[in-house]
């Protein structure tokens, strides 16, 4: 299945989980193609057909954007490494939690939860150390009987039990099966390892950046994204924001963030070079640099989003 059939039944699963979806993001350079959010959780899909395609460049990116949104990064593919995905495993790019369709609809919408990983050409799973060992002791074996009844040494049997190691499907099997009881600890797909360096904003080029850091707002620069930054205020209040030249040139742009900042809760705004009769576009406010230079702090800024899209965030 190409990318472009495999996205939409990424959407379906993600609205038949009860996931409120944003547009797609069809605008280049892009790290993610899609937002969705329930509840408290939100997160930035990229759909590609071969997750081998995700760059690390691209995977940092990627990163950096759901740390400073508070959601989850996660790739939806189909192979990897010349092999398709197999359902009910997770699979990683650059740290960034992977899997194939079917298993994101059996975790979202069934409730199923993911055991095994793929790691090192194998797959693994990770055991419970406090589960096992009372098993074991329930059992009255010793931490030698167990390792010889499966094969492995009795160092890895203490280290299933100090949560220090993985072990293979084939171990956690006969683990099982000999003791009787489920000593399989669930993953969580939706988290990630977001340490990544920030960028600063004093490495962009955009005026309506540098304007945004004066009025007081912490800027972190965007390189593939429909927008240009993230800038967020002393309340950690959140506004997706780009920079253009014209207002006829940033429609796209402009509807694609208005549907993000629905989605993610945040507000939406392009600074513009040129003057322009629109006040919004959709939920994005549209302001000059002219009227940004006047702004004075972040509150004020603020005020003017509001009264320019009727939002209140």
């Amino acid at each position: 299945m190409n990318r472009s059939l495999l996205l939409p039944s990424v959407i379906e699963v993600l609205n038949r989980a009860g996931f409120v979806t944003s547009e797609r993001c069809d605008v280049r350079p892009r790290s993610f193609d899609i937002v969705a959010s329930k509840d408290n959780k939100t997160l930035l899909l990229k759909v590609l057909s071969n997750i081998d395609a995700l760059s690390q460049e691209m995977a940092e990116e990627l990163k950096r954007i759901t740390r400073y949104l508070l959601a989850s990064p996660l790739v939806i593919g189909e192979r990897m490494k010349g092999r398709f995905l197999e359902t009910g495993v997770l699979y990683r790019r650059y740290g960034i939690p992977s899997m194939n369709v079917q298993t994101l609809y059996d975790y979202l919408v069934e409730g199923i939860k993911i055991f095994v990983y793929s790691e090192r050409g194998g797959l693994y799973v990770k055991i419970d150390g406090s589960v096992l060992r009372r098993a074991r002791l329930r059992m009255n074996l010793s931490i030698g009987d167990l390792s010889k009844m499966i094969g492995v040494s009795r160092r890895s049997i203490s280290r299933y039990e100090e949560d220090l190691m993985e072990t293979t499907v084939a171990n956690a099997i006969e683990l099982q099966e000999i003791l009787g009881e489920d000593i399989l600890t669930p993953l969580d797909p939706l988290s990630t390892d977001a340490s990544v360096k920030s960028r600063d904003v004093s490495d962009s080029d955009l005026e309506a950046l540098h304007l945004m850091a004066r009025i007081g707002f912490e800027v972190h620069p965007t390189r593939q994204a429909p927008f240009d930054a993230i800038s967020e205020d002393e309340r950690s209040r959140k506004i997706l924001t780009a920079a253009g030249k014209r207002v006829s040139r940033v429609v796209k742009r402009a509807k694609i963030m208005s549907s993000i900042s629905d989605v993610t809760g945040t507000m939406s705004v392009i600074i513009l070079e040129e003057g322009s009769k629109e006040e919004s576009i959709e939920n994005t406010a549209i302001v000059e640099e002219r009227e940004v230079e006047k702004i004075s702090d972040t509150s004020e800024f603020l005020d003017l989003l509001r009264s320019r899209t009727g939002i209140s965030r």
